[in-house]
């Protein structure tokens, strides 16, 4: 019999070998066109939900954050074990699911859960948040930010450059860490209330006030009727600094007069170091199913292309956040 095949072989060896070649080019061809993942796409049982809520201790947390969460997060269908983390100014807790379980389901089950316990839960805790655990939404690559100018500066070209890779086909998503929110922050002095004879509500109505959108009147077109409107954002220091608190005939009390105003940032809740150096780290997952050697190609030829001629620099930190050599933490830490 293997002889016969043999024989058969070296009679067609031209057949043979056409068809040997046919392989190896089905075989190449399949390789380019299938998804690289550098995980596979696996569901784990497994959903948690995480709170933040600056200053609380850890034993507040399980009592103001944890509690109210897990009176209502009891009832989900096809729980399996819940377990609770309290931290310093953090709550997590991890809700394990039997094998075989709709993890859409089970997501909006939490959801509701969660909305049914937000009254309960502190006015000044940040939004709870719902995170499924998928591998294939972890990030692909990790870059870190730095440069020799102002934060202000670093946060914008980072904000920049995150809104560039998002439109990257088949990016799910672009995080940044280590950048802060940008605020205008007022300080006053309480003597300094007195001498004027103010109190804080005054000062915040008047902040209020100037900082509402205010409807003018409407307008009629051959479309319908609009309305006019007349934008009272405050943009800046200097038109904060200049807004009225108090007018009594030709006395007028401003901010300037009371308050030291300045544009500046919210207290840090994550930070991210690069070779000890403060940094905005950012993080890129692609969409499952796509190539991931192909996303990460057009990730950093973006990247280059942005810092090339500027002072900022972008290294790959992703073999060192794997590992957990690379510093990303909230609060501080580091």
């Amino acid at each position: 019999m293997m002889n016969s095949i043999i024989d058969a072989m070296l009679r067609y060896n031209r057949t043979v070998l056409v068809l040997l070649l046919a392989l190896m080019g089905s075989g190449v061809y399949s390789w380019i066109i299938l998804p690289k993942e550098a995980f596979p796409n696996v569901t784990f049982p497994s959903i948690y939900v995480s709170i933040y809520q600056n200053g609380i201790s850890p034993e507040d947390a399980e009592d103001e954050l944890i509690k109210p969460l897990e009176g209502e997060l009891s009832g989900v269908d096809g729980l399996k074990t819940m377990t609770s983390t309290a931290s310093q100014g953090y709550a997590n807790i991890v809700l394990e699911f039997e094998a075989g379980f709709d993890d859409e389901k089970a997501e909006d089950d939490i959801r509701l859960a969660v909305d049914r316990a937000k009254p309960k839960l502190p006015q000044d805790a940040e939004e709870p948040v719902v995170t499924p655990i998928n591998l294939s939404e972890q990030p692909i690559i990790v870059y870190g930010l730095t440069g020799p100018v102002p934060e202000k500066t670093l946060v914008d070209f980072a904000k920049d450059l995150q809104r560039e890779l998002e439109n990257i086909p088949g990016v799910l998503e672009v995080d940044l860490a280590g950048d802060r929110e940008r605020v205008i922050e007022v300080i006053i002095k309480p003597t300094t209330l007195e001498n004027y004879n103010l109190d804080l509500n005054q000062i915040s109505s008047a902040i209020t006030n100037a900082n509402l959108l205010v409807v003018t009147g409407t307008t009629e077109a051959s479309s319908g009727a609009f309305d006019i409107e007349l934008p009272g954002e405050l943009q800046g220091v200097t038109s904060l600094e200049d807004l009225p608190i108090v007018v009594e005939g030709n006395s007028i009390i401003r901010f300037s007069d009371i308050a030291e105003v300045r544009d500046t940032f919210k207290d840090a809740n994550n930070n991210a170091r690069v070779n000890g150096q403060p940094s905005v780290s950012i993080s890129v997952s692609k969409r499952t199913g796509t190539n991931t050697l192909e996303i990460a190609g057009r990730v950093k030829a973006v990247i280059a292309a942005a810092t090339a001629g500027t002072d900022f620099e972008a290294e790959d930190i992703s073999e060192e956040a794997a590992a957990g050599e690379w510093t990303e933490g909230r609060e501080g830490s580091s």
